[in-house]
């Protein structure tokens, strides 16, 4: 009898366990564990091979993309020689610096863009979790005044 209880137990204690593995277990495809930028070559048609994939490392990495003549400097020196009151070679002529504006602005509207589409992602899922949560409600719920009315 003692055994027949202990086994009863453990059986309860497994299928308890199986049921909240079971209830924890996502449904769909995992959302990625890194935040999503722009895919490699998708910054515009008008920059140089790799020139896209350059600028948005600096993008990523929060710092001035910099310009003709200010390759080696970091965004710190270039700032300070510039508060100085030097003109650095890349701010000179305005042809070459609408250029520069253009191909910095392609690269920030497609960072801007994937950052976009993963916040909206966000959103979404935290959207469907609600929509999920209500509906897990609603079952028990039912489940429950089932178990009341028998």
């Amino acid at each position: 009898a003692f055994l027949d209880k202990l086994q009863k137990e453990r059986e309860l204690k497994l299928a308890e366990q199986a049921r909240l593995e079971e209830e924890s277990r996502l449904v769909g495809p995992e959302m990625p564990s890194e935040a999503k930028h722009a895919a490699p070559g998708t910054y515009g048609k008008n920059l140089l091979p790799g020139e896209g994939d350059a600028m948005a490392a600096y993008v990523q990495s929060g710092q001035r993309i910099p310009r003709r003549g200010e390759i080696g400097l970091s965004s710190d020196q270039i700032a300070s020689y510039e508060d100085l009151g030097y003109i650095m070679s890349g701010s000179r002529h305005s042809r070459m610096n609408a250029i520069r504006i253009r191909k910095e602005n392609q690269v920030y509207s497609a960072e801007e863009k994937a950052a976009l589409s993963m916040i909206n992602f966000e959103e979404k899922k935290a959207k469907e979790q609600q929509v999920m949560r209500s509906m897990q409600a609603l079952v028990k719920q039912h489940l429950q005044s089932e178990d009341v009315n028998e």
